[in-house]
């Protein structure tokens, strides 16, 4: 069932989570946007609200490009400014947006920045959307968090495997690809335009949240501040599964000890210790424990196989075997180059 206004259509179940970002009050539909009673307002842009903070320094520019796009409409419905794209690759989702791909035109070139940098090669070529399995049980209709879910791929991954999914990103433009490339395919999603660190949601209502190359681009404080966020937002015996950076992994030491890594840019990878990850984990949510993700990279999937480079799909045999051998000997997670962290909230 959806609350209708003129141009803009708000799915009533995923309005019955939110929670306004600035005080925790519940959030009520009037005309186009979305109000709290002590007066903050908030836009909908065909459907997905935009619950970003203005006031608040961003994590990543495409937040304020987000911003812009939902307060005066410039762009629609691509809205490229906000999609993290270079020129080039702009005109390209424009260019193909005209000439009707099938494959949606901007999840096309945003898929060069997902996996690490995997399918760099398909950008502007994608054929087919690359949906991992994600490492997480059946659902059983109950809520999953997907925390930078962007143009939705482990969002979809969830939603097949039985979860009711929020995903929440800074990227407008990313958000509505996902919800053209995936509506009508009977999958429970609904998707948000907010910041990790401000969560635009009630207290104890996910079962599950996931996030993937996400909080690694976080500096410590705010990565502090978006897990405190998940902790809050998890039900009791609710389970976060997250992916980070290891800093004793061995591409990382090479990465983050070279001399051009402190001028690479905010959204920069953070490497942590596997000890502060759990104390930071477990001080937050709960008890905590660390799995390797990938040796060698970040997103050597093994589903990916078929789509990647001969170079990457040498990492990824290499990574599958690696990740195998960790699980019976379990101090080998201390050289994976990308960890998840399991915690669950007490």
């Amino acid at each position: 069932m959806d609350v209708t206004t003129p141009s803009k259509t708000i799915d009533v179940h995923l309005l019955s989570l939110l929670a306004c970002p600035r005080d925790r009050a519940e959030l009520y539909l009037d005309g186009q946007q979305l109000c709290c009673p002590h007066g903050h307002k908030y836009p909908i842009v065909d459907g997905v609200p935009v619950l970003l903070l203005a006031e608040i320094e961003q994590t990543i520019g495409i937040a304020k490009a987000s911003l812009n796009a939902a307060e005066t409409g410039i762009g629609h419905p691509l809205y490229v400014d906000s999609l993290g794209l270079s020129d080039e690759q702009r005109r390209g989702v424009e260019r193909d947006w005209t000439a009707g791909a099938e494959i949606d035109a901007a999840v096309s070139y945003l898929v060069g920045a997902t996996s690490g940098w995997g399918y760099v090669d398909l950008v502007g070529r994608l054929k087919t959307y690359p949906i991992p399995d994600i490492p997480v049980e059946k659902g059983n209709g109950d809520l999953l968090l997907d925390v930078g879910s962007n143009w939705g791929r482990w969002s979809v991954s969830a939603a097949r495997k039985g979860w009711r999914v929020i995903g929440i990103d800074p990227s407008l433009g990313a958000l509505l690809a996902a919800q053209r490339a995936f509506s009508g395919k009977g999958l429970d999603m609904g998707f948000i335009c907010g910041d990790a660190r401000f969560l635009p949601l009630k207290n104890d209502l996910f079962l599950r949240a996931f996030s993937y190359s996400v909080f690694q681009h976080f500096s410590e404080t705010d990565a502090k501040m978006a897990i405190a966020e998940l902790g809050r937002v998890l039900r009791k015996g609710g389970r976060a599964k997250i992916q980070m950076a290891n800093k004793g992994g061995l591409r990382s030491t090479y990465t983050r000890t070279r001399r051009d890594y402190m001028n690479s840019g905010l959204f920069r990878v953070r490497y942590w210790s596997l000890t502060s990850l759990r104390e930071t984990f477990e001080q937050n949510i709960g008890p905590t424990a660390v799995t390797a993700e990938a040796f060698g990279g970040l997103g050597l999937l093994a589903e990916d196989l078929r789509l990647v480079s001969a170079k990457a799909r040498l990492l990824i045999r290499i990574s599958t075997l690696l990740k195998s051998l960790s699980s019976y000997v379990r101090s080998f997670v201390r050289y994976a180059d990308s960890v998840y962290v399991v915690s669950t909230k007490r």
